[in-house]
């Protein structure tokens, strides 16, 4: 599988705005065992996906630029290669390589996600970046290591105290996702655009409670002795070992909780002023909070399409429109306006794996006809 350093690398290069220190990076990567055929697939996917070809002359040049791939299978002469994709590239900027059936400008379709840091507030009120290819060490106002970083996750080792809670903060922009294992062992998975604010070591005798706001998957380490709390705003999530997903962004009208294995409880939180009663779920249940009326309904679903995202997929079943455009905007950072009011409600069920914003916006246009422009590097839904 592709990484996303690389993804972007192949990106710039398609869009012929890579520069030669990063030309030599990606052909380097290529060289390496089984990057060559990778690379190969993406460029024709890419091809047959984002252009739409009309003219005999363009035809010519895409049949010759794949029968360049095919025959040099991007092996030993790959620089070379690279210098002729890329003057191909230079005419697909231009408009000449070919005609695009939304008529895109050179300077419009282009559509580049945004890149955002993940940071963390520390306990004194800091905050610092987080980089999701390094490893470092988290260190309280004493200086003491109170975790580790190892790329994509952050671990934390402090002992539960008597003393006060101290809290951490951790902040996933659009286009990122991360996890935490807490200091009592329980692994969170965070989406994109979610925020977890935790303590960095449970109080002995007390609840182990965090603060949610986004979508995360917990997998909660037994602790009879200290339930397990997840407050999301107006509701307290609470259990004692068990895996389970929550999703409460600030746009969604409702806030969900999907039991995955063991028990959990639906409570009023001490911030909130509904009155909720408490329900409890079984593995395989849905409660969703909706907002707007203070209720809780629940039903029976597939707990693997709405876990899907820990694993990088996006799973959109008998989805409104609204949600899945919302859910793109999160996943790739890219700010999508939809001009066509009668789409919002419309249902839709689609799957997505390893696409890009590009692909998946291609797959909605031949498959739904949904068209759709590109300016400014916002997609216009029109």
């Amino acid at each position: 599988m592709i990484g996303s350093e690389e993804e972007k690398l192949i990106l710039k290069y398609l869009s012929n705005n890579a520069t030669a220190k990063e030309l030599d990076i990606l052909s380097d990567w290529i060289l390496i065992d089984g990057n060559a055929k990778i690379f190969q697939e993406y460029i024709q996917l890419h091809l047959e996906i984002v252009t739409t070809m009309n003219g005999p002359d363009t035809d010519k040049l895409k049949k010759n630029l794949l029968q360049k791939i095919k025959k040099d299978k991007i092996r030993s002469n790959f620089k070379g290669f690279l210098k002729y994709a890329a003057i191909s590239l230079l005419l697909f900027s231009l408009g000449i390589f070919f005609q695009h059936e939304r008529s895109l400008t050179d300077e419009t379709n282009i559509l580049i996600p945004k890149e955002e840091s993940i940071t963390i507030i520390l306990g004194n009120g800091k905050m610092e970046t987080l980089k999701t290819d390094g490893n470092r060490e988290v260190k309280d106002e004493e200086g003491n290591i109170i975790g580790t970083q190892n790329n994509t996750q952050l671990s934390y080792t402090a002992k539960a105290e008597d003393q006060k809670l101290i809290y951490n903060t951790l902040n996933v922009p659009y286009g990122k996702k991360f996890d935490v294992v807490l200091s009592d062992g329980t692994h969170v998975y965070l989406n994109s655009g979610t925020s977890l604010r935790f303590p960095v070591a449970f109080v002995k005798g007390a609840s182990r409670k965090v603060f949610l706001t986004g979508e995360a998957y917990f997998d909660v380490k037994e602790d009879k002795k200290h339930p397990f709390v997840v407050n999301a705003n107006e509701i307290d999530i609470q259990v004692l070992g068990t895996k389970f997903n929550v999703s409460h962004y600030p746009e969604d009208a409702n806030i969900n909780t999907v039991l995955v294995e063991g028990a959990v409880e639906l409570l009023r939180s001490e911030e909130g002023t509904s009155d909720l009663e408490s329900v409890k779920l079984k593995p395989g249940n849905k409660a969703e909070w909706h907002k707007n009326s203070n209720e809780i309904s629940v039903s029976n679903v597939d707990t693997g399409l709405y876990t899907a995202w820990v694993k990088g997929k996006l799973v959109f079943r008998n989805t409104s429109y609204k949600q899945i455009r919302e859910a793109l905007q999160r996943h790739y950072n890219v700010n999508i306006i939809n001009n066509n009011s009668h789409l919002e409600e419309q249902l839709f069920d689609a799957t997505f794996d390893i696409e890009t914003i590009d692909e998946v916006l291609e797959s909605f246009n031949k498959s739904w006809a949904i068209d759709y422009t590109i300016l400014d590097n916002e997609v216009i839904i029109k």
